[in-house]
């Protein structure tokens, strides 16, 4: 197994700390784990990148681990009566639905164009970098608040986050989505050409 995978799984075993930490109210825990998360998310792209260790299991294990440790912390840090300055329901369901769509779209693109490479779109990075640094900020401001700091300027912060977050996630679905409908009608065009020359 490539040290970029092995790093990748270390990742995913962090998800349920994370979570547990979260739900717990034991936010100093919790930032620090995402916070290595996060960084190891980028370290293990770099590294099977420089060293040549990108894999059929990581191309599947890389994405699964985002999208697991960011999608379910968004789940906790909304749900859980624990949680004193929560995330609004419509950014956790924006996340969600993203992440459900991009998903399915990848898995008809790779099962309809198996020649063709499915990378991430810019739009995409910078959705995983706002969902970062808003899930870094929510740690923060519970922090904050469990040692009885007043709620209201702390809420301001997470509301841009918010909308900056949501729109980074819709810009990055309709980005996958004409991406996916190209490559399908690349696809699709080819046979027929066949068929007919």
């Amino acid at each position: 197994m490539t040290l970029a995978n092995k790093i990748t799984i270390g990742r995913m075993i962090t998800i349920p700390v994370v979570l547990w930490a979260l739900y717990m109210a034991h936010y100093v825990l919790a930032l620090s784990v995402f916070a290595v998360a996060a960084i190891s998310d980028g370290v293990d792209g770099y590294i099977a990148r420089k060293y040549g260790q990108q894999t059929v299991l990581g191309s599947i294990l890389d994405p699964l681990a985002d999208k697991s440790l960011l999608t379910l912390t968004f789940i906790v840090l909304t749900a859980s009566p624990n949680t004193l300055v929560p995330f609004p329901a419509w950014l956790t369901v924006a996340v969600t639905y993203r992440d459900l769509l991009i998903m399915l779209g990848s898995g008809m693109v790779k099962w309809f164009c198996p020649t063709m490479q499915y990378r991430p779109i810019v739009a995409s990075k910078l959705t995983t970098f706002f969902q970062i640094a808003t899930v870094m900020a929510g740690c923060l401001a519970n922090l904050l608040a469990s040692i009885g700091l007043a709620f209201a300027w702390l809420r301001a912060p997470i509301q841009v986050l918010a909308v900056v977050t949501g729109l980074c996630c819709l810009i990055s679905v309709l980005g996958y989505y004409r991406a996916g409908v190209w490559m399908l009608a690349t696809e699709g065009e080819e046979p027929l050409h066949n068929q007919t020359a």
